[in-house]
């Protein structure tokens, strides 16, 4: 076969000995048509990757030309450019990054990005269980961040199908927990009551069973003594050396007694002390 010129892919032998095909892909961002080389030693292989170019181009997934992102270059872009607050949380971004600087960049981030696939990826979650000793939970949150890092790639043109979504996630089996023994609970509200203020959000969290961050973001107004209830309005986050507020996504009712607030460290009758210490 000649070269086409009415932009239809092209398949020829050169002076060089091999067989090359081009492909029109679309249009660059001057305006130039966007043609694709390829090359093999045979003509049955160079029509294989021919037509694999001619599906990704009638599927909309051609990445873009001219750009060669590895998986660390792309998460980095994507860590410090995208995935940041107020886009999403700072507890997601917090999150995110450790897994990208801690697990993702150093297990896969040499790979080209184009070239990655759901093997190196299942590669990555066996490691860091099997060798690393890490949970599962640990390795499925790192999935999670990757397969949203690439699908973002995928809607700008950059990669033309996310790997991640053909890999196999790791399992999670769910856990049961077990709660302390009532000497160990005595133990740590002994602690918590050597320290005045940051104790008390240890003993609203044992009392109760709320989160850390909801203890910390408890305030006395939340707490009414009359109708024995408390009321979970927010929760604290300290995102590395910052604390932050955000609003809890639904207010939460818990009953309070009045014996339990004296254990809290405020009587009653006693005076007004605030429950967000850090």
């Amino acid at each position: 076969m000649g070269r086409n010129a009415n932009g239809r892919s092209s398949i020829y032998q050169g002076k060089d000995g091999y067989w090359h095909g081009r492909v029109t892909v679309g249009t660059k961002d001057d305006g130039k048509p966007d043609r694709r080389h390829v090359m093999a030693k045979t003509k049955a292989e160079v029509t294989a990757k021919v037509k694999k170019l001619e599906e990704l181009r009638d599927k909309g997934r051609m990445p873009k030309a001219g750009q060669r992102w590895t998986v660390e270059k792309w998460l980095r872009h994507w860590i410090d450019n995208i995935a940041i607050p107020p886009r999403i949380s700072e507890n997601a971004h917090s999150g995110y990054r450790v897994d990208v600087e801690k697990h993702l960049i150093p297990g896969i981030g040499a790979h080209r990005l184009d070239k990655l696939t759901p093997e190196h990826c299942e590669a990555l979650y066996a490691k860091m269980q099997e060798v690393r000793g890490l949970s599962a939970g640990t390795a499925h949150h790192v999935h999670r961040t990757l397969r949203n890092a690439l699908n973002v790639a995928v809607r700008r043109g950059h990669l033309g199908a996310n790997p991640v979504l053909l890999a196999t996630a790791p399992r999670l089996d769910e856990e049961e927990f077990e709660p302390y023994e009532i000497g160990e609970i005595k133990k740590l509200l002994k602690v918590a009551g050597e320290q005045p203020r940051n104790g008390v959000r240890w003993v609203f969290a044992l009392a109760l069973g709320l989160r850390q961050g909801e203890a910390l973001g408890l305030k006395w107004e939340d707490v009414d003594l009359t109708t024995s209830m408390i009321r979970i309005r927010r929760g604290r986050l300290r995102p590395n050396t910052s604390m932050a507020v955000r609003p809890s996504p639904a207010v939460a009712v818990r009953r309070v007694t009045a014996h339990s607030a004296d254990r809290f460290g405020r009587r009653p009758d006693g005076p007004s002390q605030r429950l967000d210490a850090a």
